[in-house]
């Protein structure tokens, strides 16, 4: 229960950042803007992070090399992501962008998910995953009817 509890914060986190991401383009360079939200996004950790290690006075988890090696490949992948989004919100709206890029992301997480970290992947998750990929198509089919 805990756990859906992190998720449903989460996405509703997440779906602020978007729509706050999607507000700021047009108003301001992505570059920017990426150092703006990357910056704070990194700030807030790391006061958290302080305020844990100095009351508890020791590591919650074990560092590791390959944790910090990882933490900076997503810290890289992030902050490309963040450049490319403003951008990406400049020439689409959030009901097209949105769709395209989570649900893609859930298709390749899943796949690198499977095929890297040899993830289990049911019936039903894998129906799942074909679902959201064909709703993909739905969203680029029905947006080049408009234009």
């Amino acid at each position: 229960m805990i756990l859906l509890i992190l998720i449903f914060f989460a996405t509703v986190f997440y779906t602020l950042f978007d729509f706050f991401a999607s507000k700021a383009s047009n108003q301001l360079d992505p570059n920017f803007s990426a150092v703006l939200f990357n910056g704070i996004g990194a700030l807030i950790p790391f006061v958290v992070y302080v305020f844990y290690k100095l009351s508890k006075g020791a590591q919650l988890i074990t560092t590791t090399r390959a944790g910090v090696l990882n933490s900076i490949l997503a810290g890289v992948s992030i902050a490309l992501f963040s450049m490319l989004l403003i951008k990406v919100f400049e020439k689409g709206g959030l009901t097209y962008v949105v769709p395209l890029i989570y649900g893609g992301t859930i298709v390749l997480a899943s796949l690198l998910g499977w095929l890297v970290s040899k993830e289990q992947i049911t019936l039903l998750q894998g129906l799942g995953i074909v679902v959201i990929a064909l709703g993909i198509g739905m969203v680029v089919v029905g947006k080049a009817q408009v234009i």
